[in-house]
């Protein structure tokens, strides 16, 4: 039995996700008029002609289709699918009920089965039905359709005037005996184009069951009825069973699973004994069924209703990914279901079935309340388009499948060898995707016909979107540990059959190569890809082999470079550079200067260990020191001339931990001193033993090694409460440098996707309120507790989840718990869950295993209000992200008002980072040349300046005018030529090493207008910062402090009225003099 809390939820949502009983009545009464409607027609001769657009789709089949047909109205109209029996799920927008209308046998003759001739009749049949319901006055319009988007197989879309939230979907269906079921087994063949070459024909198993699956509708729906009378609780698992794969994108896929084949596997483990038992609850159910549908051996037997149906078994499997045989043993319930659809569902069963049956507070949640799109479960996405001059239109059925059903096939084994074992799962889907009502609604509807006017519907061909059916949505899964290898191995040199199919997939890319185990084999090699774009590897090698294997293929387009442009400096920096500043490099030099500071025998206290502090160091920051031409020990000069030399090199923050003493002072004071005197002992010791420079300031004291600067911070050990508190943040900061570094180690993309984070806050100018630290946690999360998906391993997925994470989590009420080992107890969050009640709270919550409270890094910030702006922030920036990864969704871009971006734009990334100035009341724009690292800014001060003025209705002379009178004054993006020619030791003592000019700058406005305005600046390389006005009441709160009033003895005080805004202005302008180009308010 579920537990309380999952009991509640599953109860909850049972009700939010099942159609209501109101909604049924409604869809009742609309089949009765339907049925009304159809019912009426009178029986006519038709003289049916196909049209012009089907036959062209169906190509030669339908040549020899009938022309002259006998209508007669219906058998029968009724509701059909879950509706009848409560296991429908509401959808979105409007509630769509299946309606199945029973054609007479007498309609057909013997051999339609053959060649199409049955769906060239059931298309007739129905635009009979179609121009009838038009003319209805209760029908507000009939829109054709195709069922499962397949083009043989179109049906009605019918809205009714006084009931808008209800659309019928009318599905013809043929009597059982309609046909011989004999003639329509899987080895049978009734296409008379699918003859090969020994003039045998091919058998086509697809097209058999387009038929048989109009035949036998009855029974199916009797067969589910009945294991619903003996299973309670199988509705509810029905409803519960869509609702988790509808949360993952994999309902209504027209070659996926579909609400009606999972309602029919779980009433086919119902009934089969020993599968699941019919006194299961709902929730046992499902994860019953999940379990044994995770297993790829279970799901590769098949299923099968009745046992006396095993009859034919391999054609069966070799006919269809997934057998599972109806209760009347020829109809293949999931005939329809790919290759790579099925291995999907596989893929997510055993992921949520692992959750489930670990357990925990969170399970239920992580497996049926969560959304997990295609765009945050897939790490690679590739967008494929078809060249059309090449091929048929992508709607045709010469063939046992539609065409696009065949590319889909081919594009997904095509790319399955490419990326071999680099991935742990391919999923080929044509576009555009498709959400749970599997509805294909034509673009334009018809309008109901008049006696003035004709039915004027579009036909199948106008309403097609033709782009869209030509374009194929690949989604790749990585396997961290093969993914970005440089070397795919093929088959032995001695294999000849093997090497020349290899040979002939990879063309010249293939070579034979020698390895060190002495084996000669087949291979391809990527080790020309520069290191920064390894992660590029799967995504060239499926491109590759696409285009040399499928000659349709016209552009391909992939998400492995879309987030690179805001990682990229726009100084060009050397492959060997960017490794010089990696991780891996700078630990060793750390290690180096250690072993150096750690033999220094003169020290009071000896050095034990040195710990890394900064972000560079664990791989998170966007921007890592890069070397410095004066930051290398003595005789080394300053290299080229025309090298980048920055005036403020950034510092390497390093933890020294000294041996323990029961000397310390007790007082703060003097501990600091103390501090200070053994950071200059150590500077002096490396100075005059290994001649290295450092440079000594108030604040602190900076090695130069090796071309870095390591800001020292002592470590005492001394006690007391004082002193703890004094250290707490530092000690902090090492535990915290410890436990993202172990992430680091662990997940490959865990550094690339925190460093997009990053950068991503920054850009939206919220790097002043939610620290680095914070934005660790916050991916690190995503890495270590990922729920019933995998970890993301790319860049791109991890950053739709880190914005789905920000936009959609209750800060208010609940802590975000990071626990690598599990080791939180239930007691610990509820009682962080109460303290989020006070309103002393802070806004955001993080405990971890060196925080327990967790707000050591949100006990200051972010305010409430910056919080709900950057909530706002990631909800646009994830639906824009999500719909680039998508690509053509048209569930995506239902309410979006913007041009739909291609994946492959080289500015697709630019929407979700540009800020809004708008929403600011006041915008300063500051001087490039006074930024130490203005290379880093993600936009050209030419994208600035239009932005400037467009947004802000900005004067461009006046903008000129106040950039040209900036070009005078304090220059710290490179070091002056004059300053160079000095030599080292002059353009040494010129460095400001570690000096941040924007954050002494909002310092500064902080202090004098903190409790007037709030402060917005991107710190990588931003030159504008945005100023946000507090109420007026907050203002009063800020400068009148409670006891300002006893110093009135008149007791008639009042406080001073809020400054203006062109007061704020002048303030802010005057103390950024030199720094500040220009202020300009908002309208």
């Amino acid at each position: 039995m579920p537990s309380d809390l999952d009991g509640e939820l599953l109860k909850a949502i049972l009700e939010e996700s099942t159609l209501p009983r109101a909604v049924r009545g409604v869809a009742s009464r609309l089949v009765e008029e339907l049925e009304a409607t159809v019912s009426g027609i009178p029986a006519q001769d038709l003289k049916y002609s196909p049209a012009a657009h089907f036959r062209t789709a169906l190509g030669h089949s339908s040549e020899g289709a009938t022309k002259k047909l006998k209508f007669t109205a219906p058998d029968r109209v009724g509701l059909a699918g879950s509706v009848v029996y409560g296991g429908c799920l509401r959808t979105s927008g409007f509630t769509v009920v299946d309606v199945k209308v029973d054609v007479p046998k007498a309609f057909f003759q013997e051999k339609d089965y053959l060649d199409h001739r049955y769906h060239a009749k059931r298309l007739a049949y129905l635009q009979v039905l179609h121009e009838h319901l038009c003319r209805a006055e209760w029908v507000a319009s009939s829109t054709t359709s195709t069922h499962h988007a397949d083009v043989r197989k179109p049906c009605l879309l019918v809205r009714a005037k006084k009931s808008s939230d209800v659309c019928l979907r009318v599905l013809l269906t043929a009597p059982a005996d309609a046909f011989p079921v004999a003639r329509l087994q899987p080895d049978k063949a009734n296409l008379r184009n699918l003859d090969d070459e020994d003039g045998d024909r091919s058998p086509s198993p697809h097209y058999n069951q387009t038929i048989l699956e109009d035949m036998f509708t009855e029974e199916h729906a009797r067969y589910f009825q009945k294991a619903a009378s003996v299973a309670e609780h199988l509705e509810d698992a029905c409803v519960l069973m869509k609702v988790w794969a509808a949360r993952r994108g994999m309902l209504g896929a027209p070659d996926g699973f579909t609400g009606f084949v999972l309602s029919m596997l779980l009433a086919h483990l119902v009934s089969t004994g020993g599968k699941l038992s019919p006194l299961m609850d709902a929730l046992q159910l499902v994860k019953g069924a999940l379990i044994l549908l995770s297993d790829p051996v279970v799901v590769s037997r098949g299923f099968w209703a009745d046992d006396a149906a095993r009859k034919n078994v391999a054609a069966w499997r070799n006919s269809f990914p997934l057998v599972f045989l109806g209760p009347c043993g020829c109809v293949n319930i999931g005939s329809r279901i790919s290759k790579s659809a099925l291995a999907e569902f596989i893929h997510e069963a055993a992921l949520s079935s692992a959750v489930l049956e670990r357990g925990g507070r969170m399970a239920f949640e992580q497996v049926f309340l969560v959304t997990f799109s295609p765009a945050a479960r897939y790490d690679i996405h590739m967008h494929v388009t078809l060249d059309r001059n090449k091929h048929i239109s992508s709607g045709g059925c010469d063939t046992d499948v539609v065409t696009w059903r065949d590319y889909e096939a081919r594009i997904h084994d095509i790319v399955a060898s490419a990326v071999g074992t680099r991935a742990k799962l391919v999923r080929a889907q044509h576009q555009p995707l498709v959400d749970s009502s599997d509805i294909h609604l034509s673009q334009n509807e018809a309008r109901a016909a008049t006696k003035k006017r004709k039915n004027t519907e579009p036909s199948h061909a106008e309403v097609s979107d033709k782009s869209n059916m030509l374009n194929v949505w690949i989604g790749i899964i990585l396997d961290p540990e093969t993914a970005f290898r440089l070397v795919d191995i093929g088959p032995s040199s001695d294999d000849d059959k093997l090497a020349k199919k290899f040979r002939t997939f990879w063309g010249d890319r293939a070579e034979l190569r020698r390895f060190k185990d002495g084996r000669i084999c087949e291979s391809v090699v990527w080790d020309s890809t520069p290191h920064s774009q390894r992660h590029h590897i799967p995504a060239l090698a499926s491109e590759y082999a696409l285009k040399r294997n499928f000659d349709a293929i016209e552009k391909v387009e992939w998400s492995c470079s879309l987030l690179d442009p805001t990682l990229n400096c726009k100084q060009n920096i050397s492959s060997d550079k960017l490794k010089e500043s990696s991780p891996t490099a700078l630990l060793q030099c750390l290690d180096r200067l250690a072993k150096r500071m750690k033999d220094m025998k003169e020290m009071p206290l000896k050095v034990v260990n040195i710990q890394p502090l900064s972000a560079a160091f664990r791989g998170t920051d966007p921007f890592p020191p890069q070397q410095h031409q004066l930051a290398f020990g003595a005789g080394i000069g300053l290299g080229r001339s025309d090298e980048h030399m920055p005036v403020c090199p950034k510092t390497l923050d390093v933890l020294v931990q000294l041996e323990g003493s029961g000397r310390w002072p007790e007082n703060s004071t003097a501990i600091n001193k103390t501090k200070a005197a053994m950071a200059l002992k150590i500077a002096e010791q490396l100075r005059s033993s290994y001649a290295t420079p450092t440079v000594v300031a108030e604040e602190a004291i900076d090695i130069l090694h090796e071309g870095y600067a390591f800001r020292l911070n002592i470590n005492s050990t001394a006690g007391g409460a004082n002193n703890e508190a004094a250290e707490l943040h530092l000690i902090k900061g090492a535990a915290h440098a410890g436990m993202i570094s172990t992430i680091y180690a662990r997940f490959p993309a865990y550094g690339p996707a925190t460093q997009v984070a990053k950068r991503w806050i920054s850009a939206h100018m919220l790097s002043s309120h939610i620290g680095g630290e914070i934005i660790e946690l916050l991916v690190g999360y995503l890495f270590l507790h990922p729920g019933a998906v995998e970890p993301p391993h790319s860049r791109e997925v991890a950053f739709v989840r880190f914005l789905d994470l920000i936009a959609s989590h209750p800060w208010n009420v609940l802590p975000l718990f990071l626990d690598p080992d599990d080791e939180v107890t239930l007691e610990a969050m509820q009682g962080l869950e109460r303290k989020m009640d006070s309103p002393e709270s802070p806004t955001m919550c993080i405990p971890t295993p060196y925080d327990s409270d967790g707000d050591i890094w949100t006990r200051h910030g972010p305010a409430a209000v910056v919080l709900k702006r950057a909530q706002l922030l990631a909800s646009r920036a994830s639906i824009r992200l999500r719909s680039l990864l998508q690509g053509r969704n048209s569930t995506i871009y239902k309410s979006q008002d913007e041009d739909i971006t291609e994946l492959g734009d080289s500015s697709a990334w630019e929407s979700m980072f540009t800020p809004a100035l708008t929403h600011f009341d006041i915008v300063l724009k500051l001087r490039r040349a006074a930024l130490p690292f203005p290379d880093h800014a993600l936009f050209t001060a030419k994208q600035i300046k239009r932005r400037v003025i467009k947004e802000l209705g900005v004067d461009p002379d006046t903008f000129q005018m106040a950039e040209h009178g900036s070009k005078r004054g304090l220059q710290l993006a490179s070091m002056p030529e004059k300053v160079i020619t000095r030599g080292p030791d002059k353009a040494r003592a010129a460095m400001l090493i570690g000096f941040d000019p924007l954050q002494c700058y909002l310092r500064e406005a902080e202090r004098r207008l903190g409790g007037t305005a709030l402060f917005f600046a991107d710190k990588y390389g931003g030159d504008l910062i945005g100023v946000a006005l507090r109420p007026s009441l907050a203002h009063h709160e800020a400068q009148l402090p409670a006891s300002l009033g006893d110093f009135d003895p008149l007791g008639d005080f009042s406080s001073p009225a809020p400054p203006s805004v062109e007061e704020i202005m002048d303030d802010l302008l005057f103390i950024g003099n030199g720094f500040v180009q220009d202020g300009y308010k908002t309208k």
